[in-house]
Formats: C-alpha cells, structure tokens, sequence
C-alpha cells in the first residue's frame, strides 16, 4: 500500500495539535510496512526531500507571487503541493488530507489520479468560532464542506467532533469513522527535577502548567482568572504557560496590572525536549479549554503521569473520567477551576493516584501503533469499495500512428 498525506504543517513546523498528529501516524503507518509520503511547507535549514524506510517527507516552498490574503497564499501552496505530489508519481493507493488547508490540492489530485479521498478534520471553523460571522470564516467553512464531502470517509478525532461534522457540514453518520489522537511513546526523561523547576520557580513554590496557543478557544483567560482568585487564597502557586498567540501580550500586561506578575511564568514556544521537561518537574498541568475537539496535549501530560485539571468540553471529557484520571470542571467556571487545582495540590496522594492512571489509560487506548491499526482498517475499508465500484484510475492511452503524425504536422 502506498498512502500520500497533506497537511500544511509537519515537525519542526508546529502550530497545533495536527502537526504531532500526521507526524506520529505517518511513523506508526510506515513502521507497519506502507509507503508514506507526506507533503508539507518548507521550513527553513531542512531539505526539500527526507526519506527514512518507507517514510518520506517532500517540503514545498510556501511563497513565491505576492498573495493577497491568507486564503491566496494558502491555495498557492496547495498547486505547488499537487505539483510536487505529480512528482512522486501516479500509483498512490489513495490520498489522506488534514483538514481544509491542504484541501484543494488533495480533492484535485483525487480527480486527475482517480484515487479516493480520505480526510481528517481536526476541528471545523462553526466550532472554533462559535457559528460563521465573516467572509473569511465562510470561505473556510466551505473549503471543510467541499473536502468532507468529496471524502470517501472521513475520520473524526473524537465522538464530540463527529457530531460537529454531522451538525456544522452536514456529513452523514455513517460516513464518519472516530479514531482519537494519540501521543509518541514518552519516558520521564533523566532529569534533577528540582534543578529543572528553579528555572521556572522558587523553592516552596507548587508548579501548575499550562500548554497551549495562547488564543481565546484554549481557555488561557479563564485560567488567569482562577489564577487570580486562588492567589488571593494562597501564594504558594508559579503559573508556568507554554504557547504563543495574539493573546499573550494582553494577559502579560494584565497580570503586571494586578500585581502577580511573579507568579506567571510565560514561556513561549518551548522544543520538545524542554516541553518533556517541564511536564516532569510540573505538580499539575491545567487545559481549560473552551472548545476542544480532542486535547493532545492533556494526553502528553498524562502519558508523563502527571495529575491533569480539565474543562469539561469537547474531547476532553472523552478523555478525562472526573476523579479517576483527572478532575473535570465546567467550562468557563474560574472558580470550579481554582478549586480544583487548589484540591490538586492539597492532596498529592489523590493526585498522584489519578497521573497514575492516566498514564495506564494512554498506554492502553492512546498508542499510535494501536490507532495505526484502526486508520488501516478504514484504509482497507475504502479500498475494498473502490476496488468493487467503477470509479477507476484511468491507464492514459497511448498514441496512436495517427495522432503521433499530427504532432509531426
């Protein structure tokens, strides 16, 4: 079998949880026996083309004329990722494209190579945006309708984000397969935790960890909040937050406006290895998410064994059981929120109890070797169908005498 994969983005190139995602399954699928090749955006001091086994990566450039708007530019790669995809040749089995920026190149190449089309949609414009308000936002919903229904199947990440295909684009039940996220096997790395944490806070001080894009659907504002309210009940707390996005600047300069600057700690975009680092010297990590199709990074903190607090939506109450793996609060709820990490830190052994189990629960339902298996099983499923219906690849003819002595003329 010979898969191609598109997705705009791919490691080091991480903005969300999708960039983790294709980059596990595509090692999971390739560590099985399929060729894979994924097609993504250039990223600067790496080569155009990496081929480890049967995995290979081919980067595009990203620029090149002057786009516009964001839209443009994004339709502008996506020709140049048909280009390079033609370049690899025609005898894909099939085509998986990661949600609605890589789109238009994944439904083209479904038509020229007359190979099926199977999509994940990670998350959908109507859900992060609470409905469609501009022309932006209705021109990227409709790019997500176009791709789901042009899918042969479509695979959800979670129970919650299928009933979103089903509510915002209209896609039938039954051509939805839910197959969750999952996360990299992960050790505790070999670290002095207490010389870790120094960087972050002071002895004495309980270490909560936050990670995530500093943007309104993650929730970061109702956590600055909590935090608000339990310092004024403790002060015994650093707030350590992981992430970039437009609103980190206005939740720095309200917290130096209240005076608990020294208790935040805002990071930025932190590698991978440091990220490991501080999910290990953390006494809690803290997603409070206001819409959240599934939550990768509550699984990278869980995987590590630490006790996680959650909000109460989306993927993550799939994941979380209040009490047993994690504690659930409702959404937008600051002081639920400071009452459970407040509980969290109080009681270690209950705590401790719950990381416990969380790391058990992703070991056991959350391996990408176990998902690689289910993401070939609708693999499997699709072609079956394709191979018994009479949508074919095409064989290009070859010319005839005739046409060859018209070139000739």
């Amino acid at each position: 079998m010979r898969v191609l994969h598109l997705s705009w983005e791919y490691p080091p190139r991480i903005v969300g949880g999708l960039s983790r995602h294709v980059y596990w399954l595509s090692r999971s699928l390739a560590a099985k026996g399929v060729e894979v090749t994924v097609v993504t955006l250039e990223y600067p001091g790496l080569s155009d083309v990496d081929v480890k086994g049967n995995l290979k990566v081919v980067r595009i450039r990203s620029s090149g004329y002057p786009s516009p708007d964001f839209p443009a530019w994004v339709h502008q790669f996506n020709l140049r990722m048909v280009e390079a995809a033609l370049r690899e040749g025609a005898d894909f089995s099939l085509i998986h494209v990661h949600d609605w920026l890589s789109a238009s190149a994944g439904i083209a190449l479904k038509h020229m190579l007359r190979r099926p089309l199977i999509s994940t949609i990670h998350s959908t414009e109507c859900g992060r945006r609470s409905g469609i308000h501009d022309d932006l936002q209705r021109h990227i919903h409709e790019m997500e309708w176009w791709l789901a229904y042009e899918s042969w199947r479509v695979i959800a990440c979670s129970r919650y984000m299928r009933g979103e295909l089903e509510g915002c684009l209209g896609v039938p039940t039954d051509k939805v397969d839910v197959i969750p996220n999952g996360v990299g096997a992960a050790q505790p790395p070999d670290i002095d935790r207490a010389s870790v944490r120094r960087r972050y806070a002071a002895d004495g001080e309980k270490m909560v960890l936050f990670v995530g894009r500093m943007v309104h659907e993650k929730g970061v504002e109702v956590l600055v909040d909590a935090a608000r309210e339990l310092l004024r009940r403790r002060w015994d707390v650093k707030f350590v937050l992981v992430g970039d996005g437009p609103l980190k600047l206005n939740l720095l300069r309200s917290v130096e406006a209240s005076g608990i600057s020294s208790k935040f700690y805002f990071t930025g975009f932190v590698s991978d290895e440091e990220l490991m680092e501080l999910y290990a010297a953390a006494d809690l990590a803290v997603f409070p998410s206001i819409y959240e199709p599934f939550g990768i990074v509550a699984l990278e903190a869980m995987s590590m064994g630490k006790p996680v607090v959650v909000s109460d939506v989306g993927g993550l109450a799939e994941v979380v059981e209040n009490g047993v793996n994690g504690l659930e609060v409702p959404c937008c709820d600051q002081r639920a929120l400071s009452d459970a990490i407040s509980w969290m830190l109080d009681n270690p052994d209950g705590a401790s109890r719950m990381g416990a189990e969380g790391a058990r629960l992703v070991r056991e339902r959350y391996a990408w070797d176990t998902l690689a298996d289910r993401t070939l099983d609708t693999y499997g499923r699709v072609l079956d169908e394709y191979g018994r219906s009479g949508w074919r690849a095409r064989a290009c003819p070859r010319p005839t005498n005739r046409v060859r002595s018209s070139y000739r003329r």
